[in-house]
């Protein structure tokens, strides 16, 4: 049986944290949970989705302070892996292939160390799991309002695309502008000091490392020695990618979930 038709719907997985849950996609098939990056939310996803739904139960949620959530502080690391596991308790879902990008794979990880059974697979997309100092000091420049998001843009998107009036690159902008910039500096400080990587020597899930070439901040140096810690991992590079690849390259990525 397959249900495309399932909209986003507000619920609250932990009391006080109310999100929208979208649950689409083959309910006979094997579980997807898409956990966004900051300051974006599920919609990231959505040029990824329509390649898994025909035979996957694809789950994807904001996680606190993006979204509909945005008024949510984010809290540490762990509580945001615990949000992972009380959407798919609400949602009946024993265990699931986790899928995280950039800073939902920072919360990915997590659910990976701290919720092994709930994990079939643990996918990584363009994440780190040492420090990234560079990133307290942008979180520093948005509670100050100096931050330069057209700067910002340019670490994701060349000239040209950034020129677009429509594409991935103007969507961006748009979610940029309208972030909570709190929120976000939140998330930014996690990752500035998110340190799991021995953790990850643990994790018996088979896992997929998945590596933007141009990527500069999940450096494709970085994304390989986190694909050496992890016991049953393959990684995968996408040529000429940067960092917002599920965006840009979700064929690519949708291969790889489907393998």
């Amino acid at each position: 049986m397959t249900n495309t038709d399932a909209g986003p719907g507000l619920v609250e997985p932990v009391p006080g944290y109310r999100t929208r849950v979208v649950d689409e996609g083959a309910r006979d098939g094997p579980a997807v949970v898409l956990l966004h990056g900051t300051p974006l939310d599920l919609r990231a996803w959505d040029p990824l989705v329509p390649a898994l739904r025909a035979t996957r139960r694809v789950v994807r949620f904001d996680a606190r302070g993006h979204g509909v959530a945005e008024d949510v502080p984010v809290p540490d690391v762990g509580r945001l892996a615990a949000d992972v596991v009380a959407v798919l308790d609400h949602l009946g879902v024993a265990d699931a292939h986790v899928v995280g990008h950039s800073w939902g794979g920072e919360i990915a990880q997590r659910v990976a160390v701290e919720h092994p059974g709930r994990v079939a697979r643990l996918s990584l997309v363009c994440t780190r799991a040492s420090p990234f100092p560079p990133f307290g000091e942008l979180a520093a420049s948005l509670r100050g309002g100096t931050v330069d998001l057209e700067a910002l843009l340019g670490r994701w998107f060349t000239p040209a695309e950034r020129a677009e009036p429509a594409g991935a690159a103007a969507t961006v902008r748009a979610w940029l502008r309208d972030a909570d910039r709190e929120r976000w500096a939140e998330a930014l400080d996690m990752i500035a000091t998110f340190d799991g990587l021995a953790d990850l020597a643990a994790v018996a899930a088979p896992a997929d490392v998945v590596v933007a070439e141009l990527d500069a901040v999940a450096t494709p140096a970085h994304m390989a020695e986190i694909a050496r810690t992890l016991p049953d991992a393959a990684c995968h590079v996408l040529p000429g990618a940067r960092h917002l690849a599920p965006l840009q390259h979700a064929d690519a990525i949708a291969r790889v979930l489907l393998a």
